[in-house]
């Protein structure tokens, strides 16, 4: 489009319009984020998980206990 664009404007229909993209090197410390954080949030949530699950089942026998309920 912005070649079409100027080759209207410059008169020059053999007007050609290149983009170079380079981008940085990833530095050291975007890989560290990159590689060891995927494994550490992995476990914190699985760890996390547990613990809720484990807590709503002990919660649920608590509460069966106090008010002389049977496991249904």
């Amino acid at each position: 489009m912005y070649e079409s664009i100027l080759k209207v404007a410059t008169n020059d229909p053999e007007f050609k319009f290149k983009v170079r993209n380079t981008p940085y090197p990833m530095t050291e410390r975007a890989k560290e984020l990159k590689y060891g954080t995927d494994s550490s949030l992995m476990i914190f949530f699985a760890l996390l998980g547990t613990c809720v699950l484990a807590s709503i089942i002990m919660a649920t026998t608590v509460r069966e206990r106090v008010s002389q309920l049977k496991h249904m």
